[in-house]
């Protein structure tokens, strides 16, 4: 009995302990929003996703306003984390009317009881469509401009082309795979169902909450090469930790199996098997700017560039990278949140979707 009392005493103390460290963390860590607008939209299926906007800061264009999407396990701080460093602000400040959208489950202020039951097919046939006609109804605009950043561009390959959506002009999509054949990660995906198996239980995959456990570790010395998905030479502890600790957000577990499937098959489709969103490349005919890392190892540059060779329509493809003329090599979160990431990749994106034609 007093064993039992001992053990139960400790892991008290540690759920109280995690649980303040938590809070603390993400109080501390905080960085403040500088959005114009939020809106809350509810979807047809009754999840709710936000839209925040930031209003152009110079003269405006006349080109339609672009809509920025989040990847996995983020939420709109990823393109909004500070003005000096932000993919919004520096679009708004070329004249554009900047709309961020975060998907289903990133707020964690938003109660929804449709998580546990949403996938990467809900993300695509509701969030996305509510998202696009919600801009274009506010801003009169006939069409906008997308740009996603690795799940986020994937959505708008769904919706261009399996699902058969249109109201964009132009697409752009940074780290987004196309597949997941020889992924690095497959080798891990034998044991990590087993691995995660508890949280398939809760409606929501807790990234958040493991996000903020570690960002306060991440202090100069830390070996960030054993962090996947980012490159030391682009951050220091300050950013890092802020990064951490603002852009990652909870994931519906069921995209999380989705994701699961599809590197253990190679695949990318619906969960039902009855949309193949790889085959469905080829019907897009929006013009499509793709851009890789050239040493992302989450999204590896040969199934991200593979996009635009499947795209019938105008497509143009480049890699970020020393070897293609950066300072520094890019992995994948660099490619948003990176140093340098406003001159490597941003410049070329604003170029090619301030062009006149295509």
């Amino acid at each position: 009995m007093t064993y039992l009392l001992a053990t139960t005493a400790a892991l008290a103390a540690t759920v109280i302990f995690l649980w303040v460290w938590i809070a603390l963390s993400a109080r501390l860590l905080r960085v403040r929003e500088f959005f114009d607008e939020r809106h809350e939209v509810r979807c047809a299926d009754g999840a709710t996703i936000v839209l925040a906007r930031v209003r152009p800061r110079a003269a405006t264009t006349g080109l339609p306003p672009v809509l920025l999407c989040h990847g996995l396990a983020m939420n709109r701080r990823a393109f909004a984390l500070h003005e000096k460093r932000s993919f919004a602000v520096a679009f708004a400040e070329r004249g554009r009317d900047v709309w961020v959208l975060e998907l289903r489950g990133g707020d964690p202020s938003i109660a929804s009881s449709d998580l546990a039951t949403s996938t990467f097919d809900e993300y695509a046939a509701q969030d996305v469509p509510t998202a696009l006609a919600f801009v274009r109804e506010n801003t009169g605009a006939r069409e906008v401009d997308w740009v996603g950043f690795s799940m986020g561009g994937m959505l708008a390959y769904a919706h261009l082309g399996a699902r058969g959506g249109d109201g964009v002009r132009r697409l752009v999509t940074i780290g987004s795979p196309v597949h997941f054949v020889e992924h690095p990660a497959a080798r891990a995906l034998a044991v990590l169902p087993l691995v995660l198996a508890p949280l398939f239980f809760l409606g929501r995959t807790p990234f958040r909450a493991l996000a903020l456990l570690a960002a306060p570790l991440l202090w100069p010395g830390f070996p960030l090469a054993l962090t996947s998905g980012l490159r030391g030479e682009h951050y220091n502890g300050h950013w890092i930790r802020r990064v951490m600790a603002n852009t990652l957000a909870d994931v519906p577990t069921g995209v999380s199996k989705q994701f699961i499937r599809w590197m253990n098959e190679g695949s990318f489709n619906s969960n039902d098997r009855r949309l193949d969103y790889l085959e469905g490349l080829s019907a897009i005919t929006v013009p499509t700017l793709v851009i890789a890392g050239a040493h992302d190892r989450l999204a590896p540059p040969t199934a991200v560039l593979e996009a635009s060779d499947r795209i019938a329509t105008a497509s143009e493809a480049h890699q970020i990278g020393a070897r293609f003329g950066t300072a520094r090599d890019y992995d994948h979160l660099d490619l948003i949140l990176g140093r340098d990431a406003l001159t490597d990749v941003f410049a070329p994106v604003s170029e090619w979707l301030d062009r006149p034609s295509l």
